[in-house]
């Protein structure tokens, strides 16, 4: 669900015609026999011999032109399958967006792949295992820093696509190609410090890309690096990876791309396809640099897993894992506060100190450890894996069954701490509480794979996002107010680095909505400069009880 500014919006508008609602999808469409082109006299383009005979002269697109209505067998059926973004407008009632990215044929159909004994004619490996499917979710960011904004979104063709909202038309320098599909949603922040964002990718084979706001490669690698040498007849290649989180694992003041890849044997004809993997052998957790692609000290991890996985995964187009959820977990998390608004280096230099000494400490280990930095939960099977990023120490829980979505941190209970909510695949839901963890609304992750619903900047951890804002304490408490006007104080942070120089980009606008729709907009306003700011907002509801 992104909120888009309305195009043609007066100044003077109000909040609520100033932005459109857009829910946006990535959606796979599978045609049939009936579906595909046709020359207007009941032949179908499905069939191979009618292809080859084709001239031109006949119409695209005849639906349903040759439906006799008993011809309609697995075979030739779900033979093509495409995949577009297409864009919801609530408040209007109609499809906004709706473009088409990539078409393929499906092998993934009954009866498909004849390499998997099927006899439609489809056959895998003439897409080297990709196809037109759309599996990851869309992003909506601002890639410029400016007023412009964009959709970016992947697909098991392994194309990367951003496009303009505005005119629905692929951004300059996009689409980028990766060599395997890309099943996971897309990352954006500003690690090189120039107010534009970059982009992450990771596909299916374990190949991570950091890419610029124009399309250009800012550093790339394979997550297996020296591991994939062939052992024999056999190649060890990552077979699937998890959906990436974000944040400043070490406490350092640099952002990481923290993510779980499945690890695989296949054998050397297919040392290049995911797909065609033989036997999971381990899994492994990795937490790397975002602004340089190296791995993090004591990384990757060997996790070890509850679950079992027998063989390969036959006809299998996709990989699900768990995202990793990252928290901090410590008791003091006073020097987030000064964190946000920078580091020296020699601050950074400090912190690295406090970490080496941590890791070396063998007791008197406070709750969450010695060390600064976030920490890694990660659910594989039925055990959550609970890893300090800055000394690698790890505990484990086991539920007694299987964690199949990424866990969730807020204050579930209203007890100022933090508690993490955990759900199993009979239907449980569990919430795992600390009497000590502080609760801190830049240290919650609640609106499934993004830190906070509705929030434009929800790609990091929130104390190590390049900007936000947050609610200071004094406003966030149960309390009663006389009068229309409630006071309201609030801090803005951006750490960019090069956003001195750009006075053009600082504008923060800030909305108070007594809700989550817009509809609810009772203040609005855009600031220039960051700080801590009190506003005192008029209530036009009359007295009742309100949650901003």
């Amino acid at each position: 669900l992104a909120e888009m500014p309305r195009q043609y919006a007066g100044a003077n508008a109000k909040a609520e015609d100033r932005v459109d609602e857009l829910l946006l999808c990535a959606v796979s469409y599978y045609f049939d026999e009936d579906e595909c082109v046709s020359n207007g006299s009941g032949s179908s383009m499905a069939d191979p011999a009618h292809r080859a005979k084709r001239t031109g002269s006949g119409k695209s697109f005849g639906k349903h032109a040759n439906a006799d209505g008993g011809d309609e067998t697995e075979e030739k059926r779900g033979r093509y399958v495409a995949n577009a973004l297409v864009g919801y407008n609530l408040r209007w009632k109609y499809w906004s967006v709706q473009e088409v990215l990539d078409l393929s044929t499906d092998w993934s159909a009954p009866l498909g792949d004849i390499a998997r004994g099927g006899t439609a004619g489809v056959h895998s490996d003439a897409h080297a295992g990709m196809g037109a499917w759309a599996l990851a979710s869309p992003v909506a960011a601002k890639l410029d820093g400016g007023d412009k904004n964009h959709i970016i979104v992947g697909t098991s063709m392994g194309l990367v696509y951003v496009l303009e909202v505005q005119w629905h038309s692929p951004k300059s320098g996009w689409p980028v190609q990766m060599r395997h599909p890309v099943e996971q949603k897309v990352l954006v922040e500003d690690v090189v410090g120039d107010t534009n964002l970059e982009v992450f990718v990771v596909d299916a084979g374990g190949d991570l890309a950091c890419l610029n706001h124009m399309g250009e490669v800012v550093w790339a690698r394979n997550l297996m690096g020296d591991e994939s040498k062939t052992q024999g007849n056999m190649v060890p290649m990552v077979g699937g990876t998890s959906p990436m989180s974000m944040g400043d694992v070490d406490g350092t003041g640099g952002l990481a791309i923290v993510l779980l890849a499945k690890i695989v044997m296949t054998d050397k004809q297919h040392g290049n396809r995911p797909d065609k993997h033989m036997a999971v052998i381990k899994y492994q957790l990795y937490a790397i640099d975002a602004a340089t692609g190296d791995d993090l000290p004591s990384f990757p991890l060997v996790m070890e897993n509850t679950s079992s996985d027998a063989g390969p995964e036959k006809s299998q187009i996709s990989t699900s894992m768990p995202q990793p959820l990252l928290i901090d977990l410590h008791e003091d998390q006073n020097h987030w506060l000064d964190q946000i608004h920078g580091l020296s280096e020699e601050d950074a230099d400090a912190i690295r100190a406090i970490n080496s000494e941590a890791s070396r400490q063998t007791e008197g280990h406070p709750h969450g450890g010695s060390g600064r930095g976030l920490h890694i939960v990660q659910p594989l099977g039925s055990t959550l894996h609970i890893v300090e990023g800055s000394t690698s120490c790890e505990q484990t829980i086991d539920v007694g069954d299987t964690i199949p979505s990424m866990v969730q941190a807020d204050d579930v209970h209203g007890t100022g701490g933090l508690d993490l909510v955990v759900t199993t695949s009979k239907g449980e839901i569990l919430t795992l509480e600390s009497d000590v963890v502080p609760y801190h609304p830049l240290n919650v992750w609640s609106a499934g794979t993004s830190r906070a619903p509705g929030s434009g900047n929800a790609q990091a951890h929130g104390f190590s996002s390049s900007q936000g804002i947050f609610v200071h304490p004094v406003s966030r408490q149960f309390r009663d107010v006389l009068g229309i006007y409630v006071p309201i104080t609030f801090e803005i942070f951006d750490k960019r680095p090069n956003i001195a120089n750009e006075p053009d980009r600082r504008a923060y606008e800030v909305e108070i909505r007594a809700g989550m729709s817009v509809k609810r907009a009772i203040y609005s306003r855009t600031y220039n400069t960051t700080g801590v700011y009190t506003e005192r907002i008029q209530i036009p509801y009359g007295p009742g009880y309100y949650a901003f």
